[in-house]
């Protein structure tokens, strides 16, 4: 046997020894045709985007943080996502989409 030969054959006895720590097989992932065609078909979508809502004014302080009209009740509005040059502030609905709302507005229509 050459030199090489054994440079190739020398790591075998770890590998076999790597063989003794094998993780334990998963088994049965689905146990029955139900399962697998239930996880085959498509969800429903978790719902479909809620217009955003209407902008009904923005009250701001000297002191304190500004308030927020939406649809006609007051919210609480962070400073950093109201412009009052153009009276419009960013609201983040609940399905997590922003929307860039000016004062008087009606919201968008839908397509």
């Amino acid at each position: 046997m050459t030199f090489r030969s054994i440079r190739l054959l020398a790591p075998l006895p770890l590998l076999a020894a790597c063989t003794c720590l094998q993780a334990e097989p998963l088994g049965r992932l689905f146990f029955s045709p139900a399962e697998r065609t239930h996880l085959e078909q498509p969800q429903p979508r978790a719902g479909s985007a809620s217009p955003p809502p209407r902008l009904d004014g923005i009250i701001t302080r000297s002191e304190g943080p500004p308030t927020l009209f939406l649809d006609g009740e007051a919210t609480p509005g962070e400073v950093s996502r109201i412009r009052m040059r153009d009276s419009s502030a960013l609201v983040t609905t609940p399905d997590g989409r922003t929307h860039r709302l000016r004062v008087g507005s009606p919201p968008p229509s839908r397509p």
